[in-house]
């Protein structure tokens, strides 16, 4: 260890990385030993003037029962016996005055490195587009187009929390000791290792359970669905009602394996959502029944060709100018 670093130390003006290696070096094993010497040598290159009854032995020995408690009780015999003819030079008095600064440094505890801050992480889907998470726990999340999820950085270690607003399918990883919870702005999922469709957009909170158990909170209530079963909120009609039944899953999870699959759709509710999913506006013509049910399966087509199909069964014609879809009833 330099000697110098040593003066630093116990005078006050080290740095804190100096500190830090001091300390450190004094843990080893044979450091006391070369601490000793190094004291030893600064006394006796100093000339003593005047008497001073300070008992700079018993110092030592306390500043090592510091070091290692009960060190001075195994090493009483290697006190060294300072004849009252050795006195403490002028320039010794700063070396004395900073055993002050050696003991607080001796009791120093290096602090803790502070926690990493958890951040939020947000991941989104635009019109088209899927997007496909393998989540820290094992957890597999496939979200639909124009859909947000987000989670903390910390995911998978005090908790497993996500956030959705869009569609978004699950394959939940098992972990009885840390359940899975999905958080929509009207329902709380919680499952363990499980298979679900999640849907939470505007006016309509759905979850549809394909595999495994899970418990919904919404609407005051709290249920456990079973495979095949979905559970529905309409914040528009009846907030309070949550509706549980069963589904058809090529219907609802279609969309994950490029499917669109309608049983009986109004045709208001899939023009809002093709306009949602594609990023269009929508100018309808309100001659156009929309009211009417759609029956068909549309696979991995693009808005042109699903609007082209509903055109010919639907009754109307359309227009397509980038962000604009102009809809009017087919003329006769």
């Amino acid at each position: 260890m330099n000697n110098e670093r040593l003066i630093r130390f116990l005078n006050g003006t080290a740095s804190q990385s100096e500190k830090e290696q001091v300390l450190k070096w004094l843990e080893q094993e044979d450091a006391r030993e070369v601490f000793d010497e190094f004291l030893k040598e600064t006394w006796q290159q100093s000339l003593p003037q005047d008497a001073d009854p300070t008992d700079y032995s018993l110092l030592l020995d306390r500043i090592h029962e510091t070091i290692q408690p009960n060190s001075n009780k195994r090493n009483s015999k290697r006190r060294w016996r300072l004849g009252p003819s050795l006195r403490v030079a002028a320039s010794w008095l700063l070396l004395i005055g900073s055993i002050f600064f050696l003991m607080q440094g001796l009791r120093y505890e290096k602090p803790a490195p502070a926690p990493i801050a958890e951040t939020t992480i947000t991941k989104t889907t635009g019109p088209g587009e899927k997007l496909t998470l393998q989540m820290p726990d094992g957890t597999q999340i496939t979200v639909n187009a124009n859909s947000t999820l987000s989670f903390s950085s910390g995911f998978g270690k005090g908790d497993r929390i996500v956030q959705l607003q869009g569609e978004a399918y699950f394959s939940i990883a098992k972990n009885p000791a840390l359940p899975f919870q999905l958080h929509t702005e009207k329902m709380i999922t919680t499952a363990l290792g499980t298979e679900f469709n999640a849907y939470a957009r505007s006016e309509r909170f759905a979850l549809a359970l394909t595999e495994g158990r899970v418990a919904v909170d919404a609407a005051k209530k709290r249920i456990e669905l079973e495979p095949g079963q979905m559970a529905t909120l309409y914040t528009e009609r009846e907030p309070d009602a949550l509706d549980v039944r069963p589904f058809d899953i090529d219907r609802t999870v279609g969309w994950k394996e490029g499917q669109l699959v309608l049983d009986r759709k109004p045709l208001k509710a899939l023009l809002a959502d093709l306009s949602s999913w594609y990023d269009v506006d929508m100018k309808i013509d309100p001659r156009l029944d929309l009211n009417a049910r759609v029956i068909g399966t549309f696979r991995n087509k693009n808005l042109a060709d699903v609007l082209t199909g509903l055109g010919f069964s639907m009754g109307f014609d359309f227009e397509i100018n980038e962000k604009m879809v102009v809809i009017k009833k087919e003329s006769l």
